[in-house]
């Protein structure tokens, strides 16, 4: 289907012209199915995001490091508001990671192999590209929440835009570099 789309395509624009090019590098199986399944993957993390926002706050909960911290702390001004968000992130993050992994694999590089020699170091490299992005993520979250007061659903949306390419990047250089059956 996304061959004859690309036929299509360069009917409009001729492949060597300037639109041409840029659909001949865009416009491929690999990157359609990585944004496809992005997308399910934001969709997934999103709503788990906010499933568990909702129950903490339906519960009281504020959060881990509302928690942990010492009530007389000045750390704990910061979160004045609760720390829950970024509980709720944790969550959603490990969710999106495991939908993530699998659809990458599968799907989107065609790495079918489950040989533990090639899954497991698949996987160790997924992890650790995605504990990166985590990190930038959670710290995105915070300066974007705690400190400039942006609401905690929009500054998880635009983050995801800065993930979604640092995820890609890893997973295309690194992680699944060589497809294996």
């Amino acid at each position: 289907m996304i061959e004859k789309i690309r036929e299509l395509l360069f009917k409009l624009f001729k492949r060597e012209s300037f639109i041409g090019k840029i659909i001949d590098k865009l416009f491929t199986k690999e990157i359609i199915t990585y944004v496809f399944f992005g997308v399910l993957t934001t969709v997934v993390n999103l709503a788990t995001f906010y499933l568990f926002k909702k129950l903490f706050i339906g519960i009281g909960w504020d959060g881990v490091f509302n928690a942990i911290i010492p009530e007389d702390s000045a750390i704990l001004k910061i979160f004045s508001g609760g720390s829950d968000y970024l509980d709720a992130n944790a969550i959603a993050w490990v969710v999106g990671v495991i939908f993530a992994f699998v659809t990458n694999k599968l799907w989107v590089f065609e790495s079918k192999s489950w040989k533990p020699s090639v899954a497991g170091k698949e996987f160790t490299g997924f992890m650790g590209a995605r504990i990166f992005s985590f990190v930038v993520e959670t710290l995105m979250m915070f300066v974007m929440v705690s400190l400039l007061t942006w609401n905690d659903f929009i500054a998880k949306c635009i983050v995801g835009v800065v993930v979604v390419i640092i995820n890609y990047v890893f997973s295309k250089l690194i992680i699944f570099k060589n497809k294996q059956g």
